[in-house]
Order: C-alpha cells, then structure tokens, then sequence
C-alpha cells in the first residue's frame, strides 16, 4: 500500500484563509516519498532533514481544507508551509541521501547509517517535477500550502 499527498494552497481574503480550488492537488501532487521525506519527514527513506517537522492543521485553515480533512479515513500528518518557506529554501545545499537498495529487493530501498549515503543536493534530490510545482505555487499567489497524507 502506498502513501499519496494532498496539496491545498491557501490566500488571505479579507482576513480569512481561503482554498484556491483551482489548485487541489496540482502542487506537489505527485506520489515522491523523497519530496514526502523533504516536506514532512513521511516515507522518508533518503533520511534528508524536512524543511520542518510537521505542523498540524493551521488553526485558521480554510473551512474547505478542514472538512476535506478526515483522518478517520487514514489521513494523517497535516501539516503546512509559508509559500516564501518554500520559495527562499537553498536547495543547492548538500544533503546525504541515505537510500539504498536490498540486495534481495532491489526495488524496494532501505535506509543505511549516517555517512554511508551519497552526497547530492535537495535540488538533484527532489528533481524536476519538484519544481514546476514550486514554480506554479510561485505565480499563483498563494501564500500558504496546506498538506496532509494518507495510506
């Protein structure tokens, strides 16, 4: 069973927090556990440092990204970020990507120890898809990108 994201972003609208229907799903959308492991530190398997440990739903989340969450239906590890977070993050820094492959399964990869991973840089890491989606996220106008998780 894999693990999928939910991507809401968000803009203040007379002082509330409102969805930006139009881009349900459209950022960062595409099921990555190493873009997982970089946002949220789920399905991390590289072990890279998340941008930030997981926040929780805003307390001032918009009303359609409160009733979309349901985590009686295994959703789990809301969390968010400032659009500028992810926008003035140096992703040419270099990071340990601690991924390997099992001798017995080489498709299904595991997690070695610290210093016996491959030095590369969270761009190379998170890859092209990554972002377009940051680029999209940059012209839409949204300040705030609402996330959560489910199996």
């Amino acid at each position: 069973m894999g693990t999928d994201i939910h991507t809401y972003a968000e803009r203040p609208i007379n002082g509330k927090w409102e969805a930006m229907r139009e881009l349900d799903n459209e950022l960062f959308g595409a099921r990555n556990y190493d873009v997982f492991g970089f946002l949220a530190n789920v399905r991390n398997i590289c072990a890279v440092p998340a941008i930030a440990a997981p926040r929780g739903l805003p307390d001032d989340v918009s009303d359609f990204v409160r009733n979309a969450y349901k985590p009686a239906h295994q959703e789990h590890t809301p969390s968010w970020l400032l659009a500028s977070e992810l926008l003035n993050f140096d992703y040419d820094r270099t990071v340990e990507d601690r991924r390997v492959a099992k001798q017995e399964d080489p498709g299904k990869p595991s997690t070695c120890g610290p210093g016996e991973g491959r030095m590369t840089t969270y761009r190379e890491l998170l890859g092209e898809p990554f972002f377009c989606s940051l680029e999209r996220l940059r012209g839409s106008g949204a300040e705030r990108l609402v996330f959560f998780f489910d199996n």
